[in-house]
């Protein structure tokens, strides 16, 4: 049998037929308003958040990259959250951010988002120093989130107060 290889959708197509029921000509949908797609099988969804970059400090949001990160010994939630911002952006290379931005990497923007478990206390200087380039919206945005996580041992001399991990999320939103 012949392989017919996946068709990859083009963006562009998905949200072509997208329109939102709205009585204004403003095409951003709105909390509380419905959307529907003429694409493919009929869709629709209430929008039940605010727009993606309202409170975020950017008219325009480019991607977002997510990333995690653990301290195993000693439970410093900052150590683990240095460690999931890191691993939002270190895999990451945009270089046409020059030319989608105006001013380039001076005036790209950055969001911070951080999950950590309830109680953690982070160094926000730390977590600032991550980020090369852009400018960070401020503030940055702590929410409960995370994991405290078991090991199985604790280990003093390493700094361990019991035997739980600390784990943290990150999420980086790029915009102008």
């Amino acid at each position: 049998p012949a392989r017919v290889p996946a068709r990859t959708p083009n963006p562009a197509d998905l949200f072509s037929g997208l329109s939102v029921n709205s009585p204004s000509a403003d095409p951003v949908a709105r909390r509380g308003q419905r959307v529907t797609t003429g694409v493919g099988p009929r869709f629709d969804a209430v929008v039940s958040r605010p727009p993606p970059t309202e409170g975020m400090g950017m008219n325009h949001v480019l991607f977002v990259e997510i990333g995690m990160g653990a301290d195993q010994h000693g439970q410093d939630a900052t150590k683990a959250a240095v460690r999931a911002c890191r691993n939002a952006i270190e895999f990451n290379s945009i270089p046409s951010i020059r030319q989608i931005v105006p001013g380039g990497y001076d005036n790209m923007k950055l969001h911070i988002q951080i999950g950590v478990p309830k109680g953690a206390v982070l160094d926000l200087e730390k977590i600032r120093r991550v980020f090369p380039y852009g400018q960070i919206c401020e503030p940055i945005e702590v929410v409960e989130g995370g994991l405290m996580a078991r090991s199985g041992i604790k280990i003093p001399e390493m700094g361990d107060k019991s035997d739980e991990f600390v784990i943290a999320v990150a999420a980086i939103t790029i915009g102008y």
